[in-house]
This record gives structure tokens, sequence and C-alpha cells, in this order.
């Protein structure tokens, strides 16, 4: 199997990038990241298509965050809908299936949402990750696959700008800095690399539609992963502050029993997972 994949050089994409190539089965990945040009330009998506002549196109590239979306509206569109657009124009006219990866913040204040529950976003971000959706829909229908992913963390996301709340979290623990908190929000996260196996798993089963990504697990306080921070690193709790969340974070719980049937589970535990991210953040820092 040949894999395009966008958004190579950002979180999910690169870790991607490294499953694909580096799993069970090694696959002939393209890797399209910042550099390679703006997807949005008129032209730009469908050449990089042209010129990988993949099987399979994974479009993870995309504005991220509830605040960085609105923050900077127009980028938000543009990134996260007309890049999406003209991407599954050029996936169709080439004959490649296209796998959209979406989020789970496309179904809202949703108590617990499968695939079938109703979208109903409350952010900006959420809206244009929707939108994404359907206009692959609309340019891509055949076999397309959209793969909504809930909390993904690990190394390679960068701490602060409203997109890693948990590799924040630690940096600050470590630096003995302050720790703001968003008062009663709780998370199921899920460890990168699961996350992407998970996604793996979707691409070689050839099922089409959409898939939830991510851990069905009890959620977990902030604060208390703050507090799971501050042990690992030593820091006093005191360093917590908790504060009013912005409008617009939601936190459902996701059901994953479609995922589940392809034989897949999430196996990091959050502290394992806070271990390794915390290891990752040492090693790459001079002695």
């Amino acid at each position: 199997m040949k894999v395009l994949v966008t958004g190579a050089s950002g979180f999910v994409g690169r870790a991607l990038v490294d499953e694909l190539r580096h799993g069970d089965g090694a696959y002939e990945v393209h890797p399209l990241g910042r550099g390679d040009g703006d997807l949005a330009e008129q032209g730009t998506a469908e050449a990089a298509v042209a010129d990988a002549k993949p099987d399979v196109v994974v479009h993870a590239a995309a504005r991220i965050g509830v605040v960085r979306c609105e923050d900077e509206q127009e980028l938000a569109l543009r990134s996260n809908v007309l890049a999406t657009a003209h991407l599954a124009r050029g996936a169709a006219a080439h004959g490649a299936r296209l796998a959209y990866i979406s989020t789970s913040d496309v179904y809202g204040s949703a108590a617990v949402a499968d695939e079938e529950t109703p979208p109903a976003p409350e952010s900006l971000y959420a809206y244009t990750k929707l939108w994404g959706e359907q206009v692959a829909a609309l340019y891509a229908p055949e076999r397309l696959t959209v793969l909504r992913l809930a909390n993904p963390y690990g190394p390679g996301v960068d701490a602060g700008e409203g997109k890693g709340a948990l590799p924040t979290m630690l940096l600050k623990a470590e630096a003995r800095e302050p720790i703001p908190v968003f008062r009663g929000e709780a998370r199921a996260w899920c460890w990168i690399g699961d996350v992407v196996r998970g996604v793996r798993l979707v691409l070689e089963s050839g099922e089409e539609g959409t898939f939830n990504v991510g851990s069905d697990g009890e959620a977990v306080g902030l604060a208390d992963v703050a507090r799971l921070a501050c042990e690992l690193t030593g820091a006093p709790q005191e360093l917590i502050q908790e504060v009013e969340p912005p409008p617009g974070r939601v936190m459902t719980s996701i059901s994953i029993e479609r995922l589940r049937t392809l034989g897949w589970r999430p196996e990091i535990s959050l502290d394992e997972g806070m271990r390794r991210l915390l290891e990752s953040f040492r090693s790459a820092t001079p002695a």
C-alpha cells in the first residue's frame, strides 16, 4: 500500500508516518509537511497527489485547538475546510481513497458518543473539522473514512498554545512554574502510539465510514493529571492553579466498539504515558 500523509510535520501526522513505516509491515509512505506547500492554494494538493500516486491519502494537516482557531479564524477555515476540499478533489481525480483525520469535538457535549451520534459542534474549531468531513464526503465519497480522534497525547505535541495540556503540565512542573488547569474538566486521554495503531488498523481493514479513535476509559480530571505531573517531577502540588475554561471546550466520552471489532484496544496507561512523555523531554534537553 502506498500512502500519502499530509500534516507529516505535525503531531499526529508525524506519529502516523512512523507507524506506517516501521510497524509489522512497512508501507511506502510519502510525507507531506508544512514546507511542501500550502494545501489551501489552488493546485498544490492536486499536484501532491498526482506526484505521489498513492492508494490512500491520509489528511492529518489541520489547524488544531479551540483557542487557536478563534484567534485566527481565517487560517482555521483555510486549513481545515478549503485545504480539505482541494485534497479531496485531488484524491478523487487520481483514484485514491481518502482517510480524513477529524476530532471527537464534533459531537459537542454529548454524554457518550458513538459514530451514529449526531454532531453538535460548540466551537469554531469543531465546526471547521465537521465542515472538513462534509467537503471530504462531497468531493471524495467513494471509500471515504473519517477518523474522529479523542484526546491524543505524547511526544511531538507542542506545549502551550491551547493544544498541549499534558506536555504543558509536565514542563511547568519540571521548571517549578505555576500550573494552570481548567476547573472541572476531565478527559480520557489516549497515547499517540495507540492512536496511530488504531488508524493503521482501519486503513488495513479497508472499512469505510466513521471511526472513533481514543480511550473509552474513565475520564481523569485535569487537576489530577497536574498532580501526577508534580509527582513524576518531584514538584510541589501548590503550583497547581485551577482556572475557568474558555468557552467551546467539551468533554465528550466516546464509544470505540467499532474500532474494537478490528482487534484494537489502548495499551498504554496514563501513568505510563506521562512517564514516557517526561523521559522524552528530559532526553531532548542538553545536559
